[in-house]
């Protein structure tokens, strides 16, 4: 009797989706839920990341560094991605400023990384306003702290030390050297506000284009109708803060950018 072609036929591989989804500088992670809660929503195994010297106590913060970070993300992005690593497979990466910065140091200049197949940036740290700047003036210090520039219940922690802005720089200065040599070619979509206190977000708007980054597209948003008081420009990553219109303009754009048909969802198999 001749094997069916099931028994000859090898089983396809059912398309898989993971994302991966990483705070800001001081930003207290379970503050990301919100939106990964939402891309779950499109079927995608959604991991939130942590760096370290984001928890509530000074614990951890002799682990802060650019080199201990980066360690950190490739270790998470790794663990998040791993049943998706099939050639037709989804990896999404989503950050938020430090996090979408972290993550584009890395992917810039870690060739063996199972690369994103998408990413979402939210204020992304990649250009910086004066007042960060004058930040930087004072953050090569071993020792001490500032007032957190995050809002009260978004910060992981009431002060943010100094050693955390070091090493943002550090990942900021790295990231210039190997700047979009891979992620110029991953379908990005860079949202940002006008008004962000932190990001220089017109500059950065205009380096996407002289650059002719043809992947990657900007979303203006605005939060002037969040019901967080007082109002932080810089930070937008749920509804609280972005404000019904913006948190639904967002919504949307992911759900047309991410979405699996139903034949690619990994309930249904292919």
């Amino acid at each position: 009797m001749s094997p069916t072609l099931a028994q000859t036929t090898p089983a396809m591989h059912a398309k898989q989706a993971c994302a991966f989804v990483l705070h800001g500088l001081n930003t207290n992670p379970e503050r990301m839920g919100e939106l990964a809660a939402l891309i779950e929503q499109q079927k995608f195994q959604t991991t939130v990341g942590q760096l370290a010297g984001h928890t509530n106590t000074a614990a951890d913060d002799k682990s802060i560094s650019a080199i201990h970070w980066k360690s950190e993300f490739i270790e998470q992005w790794n663990r998040a991605t791993e049943k998706c690593r099939g050639k037709n497979d989804e990896r999404l990466f989503v950050g938020y400023s430090l996090g979408a910065l972290a993550g584009m140091n890395v992917f810039d200049s870690q060739t063996q990384l199972p690369l994103p197949t998408q990413m979402i940036l939210l204020s992304p740290a990649l250009s910086f306003r004066y007042k960060v700047l004058v930040i930087r003036s004072i953050a090569w210090l071993p020792f001490g702290s500032l007032p957190s520039l995050n809002h009260p219940d978004y910060r992981a922690r009431n002060t943010t030390p100094l050693k955390s802005y070091n090493s943002l720089f550090d990942l900021h200065d790295e990231w210039r050297t190997a700047s979009w040599n891979t992620t110029a070619s991953i379908p990005t979509t860079v949202v940002l506000s006008e008004k962000d206190e932190l990001v220089d977000s017109q500059t950065l708007a205009k380096t996407i284009v002289n650059k002719s980054l043809s992947l990657w597209k900007v979303l203006w948003l605005s939060n002037d109708d969040a019901t967080l008081t007082p109002r932080y420009y810089h930070l937008m990553i749920d509804q609280r803060s972005m404000g019904t219109v913006a948190w639904n303009i967002l919504k949307d754009s992911l759900e047309k950018s991410i979405s699996l048909s139903p034949q690619e969802n990994p309930q249904n198999g292919r």
